[in-house]
């Protein structure tokens, strides 16, 4: 145990460190106003989405359905296809992707809440081994949203749309 504790201390060091040390990355990082600007195009998005929810056939075991949209058809994004969603809604969610572009969007969830996530990008910062995740959220309620912290910020773009960055950890295999 006293060679534990020692360990223990250095590894909670070194973590509070690397968190210093992208802190002011993270400070400097802006909301993307393209993002923004493009709001009513995500949102024709989500309401072409929740419109057709029904056909997405949520079990009790899939809380949430997740799409990436695949923009270079000439490789294939493992265990993905752009034909994933319902048939019925495709034509305009690939229209919608591409009038977006792939540099503002990659993919949404919808949760069985209704509630709606845009994968709107990730960055990888090598220097700290971190991926910068931007993200929009609707949620159908406006009392669901909730003010984020360190190591995520958000800012408020209407009463039930948030945008987020936050700064995610990659995994070591």
């Amino acid at each position: 145990m006293k060679t534990l504790t020692p360990f223990l201390l250095l590894l909670t060091l070194l973590s509070c460190k690397n968190s210093k040390d992208f802190k002011s990355d993270f400070e400097k990082h802006k909301f993307d106003p393209t993002v923004i600007n493009n709001l009513p195009l995500y949102d024709t998005l989500r309401q072409i989405i929740l419109n057709n929810y029904d056909s997405f056939n949520l079990s009790n075991t899939n809380i949430s359905f997740t799409y990436i949209y695949n923009f270079d058809t000439s490789t294939q994004i493992s265990g993905h296809s752009n034909s994933d969603i319902p048939e019925i809604i495709y034509p305009n969610t690939v229209q919608l992707f591409k009038g977006i572009g792939k540099e503002n969007i990659f993919g949404f969830t919808i949760s069985k809440d209704s509630t709606f996530e845009i994968l709107v990008r990730n960055t990888h910062l090598t220097k700290y081994f971190l991926d910068v995740r931007e993200r929009l959220y609707w949620y159908p309620a406006p009392g669901k949203i909730v003010k984020t912290e360190f190591p995520t910020k958000d800012t408020l773009i209407t009463d039930k749309w948030q945008y987020q960055i936050y700064y995610d950890k990659r995994a070591e295999f």
